[in-house]
């Protein structure tokens, strides 16, 4: 059992367009063979934020159609979930929006099983990892929300929920850590508010087949 958490965009893009009763197709980014597996499943293949259509930006995806397949790719959060799903692994997404609703679906579906919880990170421009503070809080976030006792948890586990457990403002951090700063000045401030609505959503994805559902 997988969470994966990439609050800014990946999971919280995923999150809107799952709500709105479309799927998510994830794929990996910047890669040719994204467009041939959207075609292939018959998905609508998101481009690049401010072209107009589909993105990673959340909001571009708010009013998705219902029945909507979405291939997404992402360098993070989709690509690990694209990964974890062929190791077999049962894999939810999710973010601050949903946090609850994941940790509630995720400890239901494991039955007692071990639960790991992936902060994506982000890459900088060269293509090297990054710290992401957002999913750090996001991953503290679902930990927190897991029917899991303290004691039960790994010393990394505890470390992030009590980030954000002891953080005294969740939204601010966000929107002033690299990443939120980042897409601020990109142009793309409604996106971070959007990803800021802690436990708005009830939407707990699951991949199935490859792709993102409502569970």
């Amino acid at each position: 059992m997988l969470l994966v958490v990439d609050v800014l965009s990946f999971a919280t893009t995923v999150d809107v367009t799952t709500a709105a009763g479309a799927h998510v197709l994830p794929l990996p980014y910047r890669d040719d063979r994204a467009g041939d597996a959207a075609s292939a499943a018959g998905a609508v293949l998101a481009g690049d934020r401010g072209g107009g259509g589909y993105s990673l930006s959340p909001t571009s995806l708010v009013s998705a159609p219902a029945g909507t397949l979405v291939g997404l790719p992402s360098p993070n959060g989709a690509t690990l979930c694209s990964e974890a799903a062929g190791l077999g692994a049962v894999v939810f997404t999710g973010c601050l929006r949903n946090a609850a609703a994941v940790a509630a679906a995720a400890g239901s579906a494991a039955h007692n099983g071990p639960v790991g919880v992936i902060a994506a990170g982000e890459r900088h421009t060269d293509g090297s990892p990054r710290f992401a503070a957002e999913d750090l809080l996001g991953a503290g976030a679902i930990i927190s929300a897991l029917p899991v006792p303290a004691s039960a948890r790994s010393v990394e586990a505890n470390l992030a929920a009590r980030a954000y457990e002891t953080s005294d403002d969740p939204a601010r951090n966000v929107r002033e850590c690299v990443s939120g700063r980042e897409l601020a000045e990109w142009g793309y401030r409604a996106d971070v508010e959007l990803a800021l609505a802690r436990n708005a959503s009830s939407t707990a994805p699951r991949l199935h087949a490859g792709v993102f559902s409502h569970h």
